[in-house]
């Protein structure tokens, strides 16, 4: 039933670079987004004051990606911190900012620490050490967004190194209903992404058909099929990229030697 030597000879070579987690090392099409953030961020590497921006659109069109992309940057060329939370795992005010004195490197608080006394932590690190750059992903999914901007920007008064606050989200901005005194301390910025169209859309299919692929297996008749239909439909990059993984185990499970339109 589950053949080893018939999967190692198919058309995938690899599907890491077709899985939802894959960072790229450069994203596709995003040149001026990728700039858009980084210059959000760049005064931390100053000791100024960075820009807060909220990074907005619909799901699948790189927000994510971008960001990190521009935070492993940060990390690897600079003095400055980088941190990425997902606001799905962690929405509440309590387990956010315990997880983001985790990932400063202190031990694990216990549960149940007053929220004063992670902000007292969070302040003493940022006294000590460095400026960090904070991605808050699926923002909207944050239970208390308000109390949050709140203590960021309290601890951006007063302690000596700053935080530089990135939000993403889904939703527009006008749906995320901070109330107006958070609004206006956080002073923040908007990015919109929009949904890939046709040419980007084939340019990213053409590059993960070089990694994860056998030369000539996937023809481009494949790559501008899918995605033409997903252009049309939803300009969902992570949509696209599914299509073409299951496209691919379906000829290896035909055992064709090449992917073909029958098996979209």
């Amino acid at each position: 039933m589950f053949d080893k030597s018939k999967a190692s000879k198919g058309v995938l070579r690899s599907e890491t670079y077709l899985n939802t987690g894959y960072q790229p090392e450069k994203p596709i099409g995003r040149d001026n987004k990728i700039e858009r953030i980084a210059n959000a961020v760049r005064p931390l590497t100053q000791r100024k004051q960075p820009e807060n921006l909220l990074v907005h659109g619909p799901a699948g069109v790189g927000k994510t990606t971008c960001v990190k992309h521009v935070f492993n940057q940060l990390e690897n060329e600079t003095s400055a911190r980088s941190i990425y939370i997902n606001c799905w795992k962690y929405n509440t005010r309590s387990s956010l900012l315990t997880q983001l004195l985790i990932e400063l490197g202190y031990p694990a608080p216990r549960k149940g620490k007053p929220v004063d006394e992670l902000l007292s932590k969070i302040r003493e690190w940022l006294d000590k050490k460095r400026n960090v750059a904070l991605a808050l992903d699926e923002f909207d999914q944050l239970d208390q967004r308000t109390e949050i901007i709140y203590d960021l920007q309290t601890l951006n008064e007063e302690a000596e190194n700053q935080v530089g606050i990135i939000m993403v989200s889904n939703h527009h901005p006008s749906k995320l209903k901070l109330d107006p005194r958070s609004r206006s301390r956080l002073n923040c910025q908007t990015l919109q992404f929009q949904p890939y169209n046709q040419d980007q859309l084939k340019n990213i299919l053409k590059k993960r058909v070089e990694q994860a692929f056998r030369p000539g297996t996937a023809p481009e008749k494949v790559i501008k099929e899918i995605a033409e239909t997903v252009a049309e439909n939803s300009g969902d990059c992570r949509q696209a990229i599914e299509t073409l993984l299951r496209a691919g185990r379906r000829a290896d499970q035909e055992n064709t030697g090449k992917v073909k339109l029958e098996h979209l």
